[in-house]
């Protein structure tokens, strides 16, 4: 794969394009921002990510030293929020984004809001993690989830006892402690 890269500053510098990465939402089309938009339309070549690392060209690109840019969306855990009509954080409330790769069982002691990323597959654990922790916190929880934000399979859900219907990799939970 290296050697079909060619370097920035070889031979075709006049033909040497820009990389973009661009983050286009939670699913909704109607929530990718107007600079996605443009950009996607002023693009020769549209590529989607590979499955891995290992396997997406992008990676190569960057390290092989082309120009690459990254024009961010609208965070799906910002769209949740919004579709369940919550504020994240109010007044001095820390806010904790936490990736479905951490362990759910670190977060116990948090509070103000925290936020569970891509849930799906840690679900049944997050929730046997709330349910304990809540006990030992003495902090009254609120949970709130969202499958699929945004897309026609949308699915919300309000308490721990709802939550546990909850299925598929693009779940965010929502947790405000008081």
């Amino acid at each position: 794969m290296d050697k079909q890269i060619e370097r920035a500053g070889d031979d075709n510098k006049n033909n040497i394009g820009v990389l973009y990465g661009i983050g286009v939402g939670p699913g909704d089309p109607e929530l990718m921002t107007l600079k996605a938009i443009n950009t996607i339309k002023a693009c020769d070549i549209i590529a989607i990510p590979a499955v891995s690392k290992e396997e997406c060209y992008a990676y190569s690109i960057v390290q092989a030293g082309f120009t690459a840019v990254m024009i961010s969306g609208v965070p799906s855990f910002c769209a949740a929020a919004a579709r369940l009509g919550i504020s994240l954080g109010e007044m001095m409330d820390e806010i904790h984004i936490i990736p479905a790769s951490y362990d759910v069982r670190d977060t116990v002691g948090y509070g103000g809001t925290c936020v569970y990323m891509k849930s799906g597959k840690k679900l049944a654990e997050l929730i046997e993690v709330l349910r304990t922790g809540d006990a030992i916190r003495k902090k009254k929880m609120t949970v709130y989830g969202v499958t699929n934000c945004g897309m026609e399979s949308e699915r919300v859900y309000r308490g721990l006892d709802e939550l546990t219907e909850a299925k598929g990799y693009l779940t965010i939970v929502i947790v405000k402690y008081s």
